[in-house]
């Protein structure tokens, strides 16, 4: 491979694992977005007259607290029966591996482009943090190529949607789909 060719390459796929971390960031916030305004939403049509009063609860939440407020705020919002309580407890669990995965990615050290002179795929990325233990501080390496963080998005697109079709449902007084 010619040296310009390589560089253009090199160009192209750390760019493209650039914009996947990040499409990623955003599409887990959609995640926590879509979670806070179906607890707006109950609040408001359970009464709550002032809408800066939801936000300065909600306000500053991270995910996992958000989370355990959703799941709350679903259980206390109408009675559910069993199939609508499998529902919601599959979503939770969905959301709260994705926050795990989110963490994991966002709180990690990246090494986008860096490779030796001789190197010639760079479509995948290596990172790692530590972790203190009972052990002692562990190192925990980590290799993602492109396609894993997108489908860490595809996953985030999908609870997105259904939190909403929860949110929907909830709005027009069905059992949850």
């Amino acid at each position: 491979m010619q040296e310009k060719e390589r560089q253009e390459k090199y160009k192209a796929q750390t760019e493209e694992l650039y914009a996947a971390i990040g499409r990623f960031a955003v599409k887990f916030e959609h995640v926590c977005h879509a979670m806070a305004d179906t607890i707006f939403w109950c609040l408001h049509f359970d009464g709550l007259r002032k809408e800066g009063m939801a936000n300065a609860v909600l306000a500053g939440l991270t995910a996992d607290p958000l989370r355990k407020m959703f799941g709350a705020v679903l259980a206390e919002a109408r009675e559910n029966n069993e199939q609508d309580k499998k529902t919601i407890e599959g979503v939770l669990k969905r959301v709260q591996k994705l926050t795990e995965s989110r963490n994991n990615v966002i709180h990690r050290t990246w090494f986008v482009g860096w490779a030796s002179s001789q190197q010639e795929d760079f479509s995948s990325v290596s990172g790692w943090k530590f972790e203190n233990t009972k052990k002692g501080s562990e190192f925990r390496p980590l290799k993602y190529s492109v396609a894993e963080f997108n489908e860490l998005s595809a996953e985030a697109d999908e609870l997105t949607n259904a939190i909403g079709r929860i949110k929907g449902c909830l709005i027009q007084g069905k059992r949850y789909e």
